[in-house]
């Protein structure tokens, strides 16, 4: 039985995963890809990815988004850093708008 990376808020491959894809940080099957995941990913970087992301995958936004909430509660070390985080998250959903 292979053993798959299940990052977030359900318990088989769903929406986080699709996610997480969609922004480089696993690959198909679940394995890790991005090096900087789970590294030095910070939410700089996380913004930066998300714009990349929404832009070349519109269908999957929400997604996203989602993943992009779980690596920034994984790495923010606030209250405040989470704030700022979901301040920038917004900009990367305007900036991808149609």
């Amino acid at each position: 039985m292979d053993t798959y990376m299940s990052y977030g808020f359900d318990k088989n491959l769903g929406a986080t995963e699709i996610g997480l894809t969609s922004l480089g940080c696993l690959s198909v099957d679940g394995t890790p890809r991005c090096p900087r995941y789970q590294n030095d990913c910070n939410i700089a970087s996380t913004t930066t990815c998300m714009i990349t992301a929404m832009s070349d995958f519109p269908e999957t936004k929400a997604e996203i988004l989602l993943a992009g909430i779980l690596i920034a509660s994984t790495h923010a070390s606030s209250i405040f850093e989470m704030h700022g985080a979901l301040s920038s998250f917004e900009n990367a959903i305007q900036a991808t708008c149609i």
